[in-house]
């Protein structure tokens, strides 16, 4: 299992700005903690960045691409006009269930972590979420605008980061578990001869066997 973690924004573009804070830097915080924590779990992490650097939404799709990451999710600071505008978010692409599914799980645990106000998780076909091959997420974590989120975000990045990763691990059992009894149901079914792990590939002298068996030709 890989996964593609992504701090938004870097290097010459800060994301929003408030005071001395720059919301770049609370990404990579949030983000490398969100890392330390997969890797505890022995999920695999790639990072489209790892310090300041300047990364555009394209490289960061590549880097994603190109390592064949299983999932992604970009980690974002919201910011509005009006400060009383606060809490969390999730957004995940439209077409994408899986992304979607992922997005719903990540939603519930910082919320349940931080307490924030849950804002729901939303769709959108940002270029993070559009061009990526896998299943892929944007957090906006909470307001910088807002006096009482911007303390939590400085304040609490490690908890961000346990919501984040909570939601990650607890959404990839569930995909697992599914997975696993599906296979079971084929087997009792006789569709399939036995369990098979459900990450391994099939070749196309196996995937026409279940065809068949399925339409009855054996």
């Amino acid at each position: 299992m890989l996964i593609a973690v992504d701090p938004g924004h870097g290097g010459k573009d800060p994301g929003a700005v408030v005071g001395d804070y720059k919301e770049k830097d609370i990404n990579l915080n949030i983000a490398l903690k969100i890392r330390d924590i997969l890797v505890k779990e022995n999920i695999s992490v790639i990072m489209t960045r790892d310090k300041d650097e300047t990364v555009d939404l394209q490289q960061r799709c590549d880097i994603a691409n190109k390592s064949k990451a299983d999932y992604f999710i970009s980690i974002h600071c919201n910011n509005f006009t009006d400060p009383s505008a606060n809490g969390t978010e999730t957004y995940a692409y439209p077409r994408s269930l899986a992304g979607r599914n992922l997005a719903q799980y990540v939603q519930n645990e910082i919320v349940e972590m931080l307490k924030t106000t849950n804002r729901g998780v939303k769709y959108e076909s940002f270029y993070v979420l559009k061009h990526t091959i896998m299943p892929a997420i944007l957090v906006e974590t909470a307001f910088m605008s807002n006096p009482q989120n911007l303390d939590l975000l400085l304040q609490k990045p490690d908890a961000f980061a346990q919501g984040i990763a909570n939601g990650t691990i607890k959404f990839l059992k569930s995909v697992n578990y599914k997975q696993t009894d599906d296979i079971e149901k084929l087997q009792m079914k006789g569709i399939i001869d036995k369990h098979y792990d459900p990450k391994s590939y099939v070749t196309w002298g196996e995937f026409a066997s279940v065809i068949l068996k399925i339409l009855g030709g054996r």
